[in-house]
C-alpha cells in the first residue's frame, strides 16, 4: 500500500522481497481461488478477468520483473534478461531455425513486435472440419477480440511514425498489384523507436507488463516474479496448485521453496514451458499428444539496399503487411531491425555479403515472410526433470515451396520499390540485382540445405485442444481431459498453426476460458452460481456494423 492506502502497481513479490519477508530457508505457503503459471498473453488477461469477478488470484512468473525504464535499446541486455535461454532456442531440422520466446513478467508480449491480428474466419472453419471443434464459434471469438482490442488500444500504424522501410515496402507492393497497407498494433502513441524486440523503451506497446498485469494488480491479484515452478499439485485426482522455488536470475541463487494451493490451477507457460511441466510431472498425456504438433511460423528475411537513406531502425519495426497470400499460407511484412539484431541473419552469409549489408545499414531495409506451416514438429525432453529439451522440426515440401514463393515476392517488391540489390539467406542467390536474377531464383529448384538462416516465431500446438481424450490434451473449454481443475491457457492449445500473429487470439481464448473457470468455481461453492454464467463482452462498434 502507498501513503494514501492505494494498492501499489509495482509488483512487490520479486526474489529479494521474498527473501526479506521469509528468509532464505523458510518455505512459502500461499493460497488462492485461482493459481496461474505464466504472465503472458494467456495468464495476464485471465488474472485480470477473474480478479475482476472477485476471485483471489495468484500469478507465478519464472522470469524477472522489468519496467519500461529497464529497456535499454540493447539486444545483448534483452537477450540475457527477458528472453528464455538467451534468445537462442532453436529447432533441429533442415533448415535449423532460431525460435526465441520471452521469459519475463509479460512473457513474449514484452519482446514481440506488437502486431495485433485476428485469425481469419476460414481458420475456425478448418478447425470445425478438421478437428470437430464446433464449440469454437468465430462470432463469439470476435466479441472477445473487440474487448481485447479496446483494452490494448489496437489501431492501425500511423504512417508518419512507420518509417521509410514500411513506406518502400508499400510502394513496391502496390506497384506490382498487391494490397499492401499499414497493419494494426497494440500500441498507444508509439514513437517509433524500432526496438520492440528488446522491450518497448517508451511504454507505448501495450504488452502485458504495462496493461493487463498492472490492472489485475489493481483488482487485488498477486504476481510473484522470479518463481520457478517444478510441480503440479494433485489431490484426489484433481489439480490443487503448484510448487517450486524462487530464484535470483542475476546470481542463480536459489531462494525459498514455494507451494501455492488453489481451487483451480492454470498453466499459461507457453508452447515450451507448459508441455515441459507436464512431462516433468507425467501428467495429461494419456493421448500421447503432449509435446507433439509443435507449430511455428517459419520466417524468411531479405535485406534490400537502396541508394537513398532509409534508416531502418527509425520507425516501427513491423508496420506494414500484404495479406493477399493468406489463404495460400503466408504473409509478407516489414521487420526493420537495429544493427545488432540485423547482424544475426548476416552471419550465415559470406564475409563480403555480410559486410556490404552492415556497411550500408542506413540505406537498407528488412522484409520478411511468415509461413503458416502445415506439418508440426515435436518437443522432446532430454532428462526426467525436463530441464533440457530439443525440438525436432522439418519444413514440409509444401511449406518449403511457400518459403521460396514468399521470398521471391519479397525480392520483387523490393526491386519494384527501387532497391539496387536484395540480399537473401539462400546459397547461390545471396544477392539479387536485376529481374534476370529474380527469374533465376523464381525458376530454380531449391534445396532446403541452401537456406543458411531462418527463424520460427510463435510456437504453438504442443498441448492441442480437441473433442476426444484420445487425440488431444485439453477440451474445447481448455480444461485437461486427464486432470480436472487443470486448465491450459496459452498457444499450446491451438490444434494447428493460426497463420497470424497469435497474441490477441491467445488473449481472446483466455477471456473465453475465464467463463468456464468461473463456472467451475461456482460448482465448488466458491461463490453462488450466476444467472448468466458465460458473460460476453458487449459488441463493439466494428461488430455492430
Amino acid at each position: 500500500m502507498d501513503a494514501n492506502g492505494e494498492r501499489s502497481l509495482k509488483i512487490l513479490y520479486q526474489f529479494q522481497d521474498i527473501v526479506r519477508e521469509y528468509g532464505r530457508g523458510k518455505p512459502v505457503e500461499l493460497e488462492a481461488d485461482v493459481v496461474i503459471v505464466g504472465s503472458g498473453a494467456g495468464g495476464a488477461p485471465l488474472a485480470y478477468e477473474l480478479a475482476g469477478e472477485g476471485y483471489s488470484v495468484i500469478v507465478l512468473e519464472e522470469g524477472g520483473y522489468h519496467t519500461t525504464s529497464d529497456f535499454r535499446f540493447q539486444w545483448a541486455w534483452a537477450a540475457s534478461h527477458i528472453y528464455r535461454d538467451g534468445g537462442v532456442n532453436i529447432t533441429l531440422g533442415t533448415p535449423v531455425m532460431l525460435a526465441p520466446v520471452g521469459r519475463t513478467v509479460g512473457g513474449t508480449t514484452t519482446i514481440n513486435q506488437g502486431n495485433a491480428m485476428r485469425v481469419p474466419p476460414s481458420l475456425i472453419e478448418r478447425w470445425h472440419s478438421d478437428f470437430g471443434l464446433y464449440d469454437i464459434d468465430y462470432e463469439e471469438l470476435a466479441l472477445y477480440y473487440c474487448a481485447v482490442e479496446e483494452f490494448l488500444f489496437v489501431q492501425k500504424v500511423d504512417p508518419e511514425v512507420a518509417g521509410n522501410n514500411a513506406r518502400k515496402f508499400i510502394e513496391g507492393a502496390r506497384k506490382i498489384g498487391l494490397n499492401a497497407d499499414y497493419l494494426t498494433r497494440n500500441a498507444k502513441d508509439c514513437e517509433g523507436y524500432g526496438h520492440c524486440i528488446a522491450g518497448c523503451p517508451s511504454g507505448a506497446k501495450q504488452s502485458m507488463v504495462v496493461s493487463y498485469i498492472p490492472e489485475a494488480v489493481k483488482r487485488d491479484a498477486d504476481v510473484y516474479a522470479d518463481c520457478s515452478i517444478e510441480e503440479i499439485l494433485v489431490e484426489n485426482g484433481r489439480a490443487a496448485g503448484f510448487a517450486g522455488y524462487f530464484i535470483d536470475h542475476g546470481t542463480s541463487e536459489v531462494g525459498p521453496q514455494v507451494k501455492v494451493h488453489g481451487k483451480v490451477a492454470v498453466l499459461a507457460a507457453g508452447a515450451l514451458g507448459t508441455p515441459l511441466l507436464l512431462f516433468r510431472n507425467r501428467l495429461c498425456n494419456s493421448s500421447g499428444q503432449v509435446g507433439k504438433n509443435y507449430f511455428v511460423h517459419p520466417a524468411m528475411i531479405t535485406v534490400p539496399v537502396w541508394d537513398e537513406l532509409i534508416e531502418p531502425a527509425k520507425g516501427i519495426s513491423e508496420s506494414a503487411m500484404v495479406k493477399d497470400f493468406e489463404d495460400y499460407g503466408f504473409l509478407l511484412e516489414t521487420a526493420a531491425m537495429p544493427p545488432d539484431v540485423l547482424s544475426m541473419p548476416v552471419v550465415g552469409l559470406s564475409s563480403s555479403r555480410g559486410s556490404d549489408i552492415m556497411r550500408n545499414f542506413a540505406k537498407s531495409g528488412c522484409f520478411v515472410s511468415m509461413i503458416r506451416d502445415s506439418r508440426g514438429g515435436r518437443l522432446i525432453p532430454l532428462d526426467r526433470k525436463a530441464n533440457n529439451f530439443i525440438v525436432l522440426y522439418q519444413l514440409s515440401k509444401e511449406d518449403f515451396q511457400k518459403t521460396k514463393t514468399s521470398t521471391v515476392m519479397q525480392v520483387e517488391i523490393a526491386l519494384a520499390a527501387g532497391a539496387k540489390r536484395v540480399h537473401t539467406p539462400i546459397i547461390g542467390h545471396e544477392v539479387i540485382e536485376s529481374s534476370k536474377d529474380l527469374e533465376r531464383l523464381r525458376n530454380v529448384k531449391l534445396r532446403k540445405t541452401q537456406i543458411v538462416f531462418m527463424t520460427g516465431w510463435h510456437p504453438q500446438g504442443t498441448c492441442r485442444m480437441g473433442t476426444s481424450p484420445d487425440i488431444s490434451v485439453v477440451k474445447p473449454t481448455l480444461e485437461s481431459w486427464d486432470v480436472p481443475d487443470l486448465f491450459i491457457v496459452d498457444a499450446s492449445v491451438f490444434p494447428s498453426a493460426v497463420g497470424a500473429h497469435p497474441q490477441i487470439t491467445i488473449m481472446a481464448f483466455s477471456m473465453r476460458s475465464a467463463g468456464f473457470i468461473d463456472e467451475r468455481l461456482a460448482e465448488k461453492g466458491v461463490r453462488p452460481p450466476k444467472a448468466s454464467k458465460k458473460k460476453l463482452p458487449e459488441v463493439c462498434a466494428e461488430e455492430k456494423n
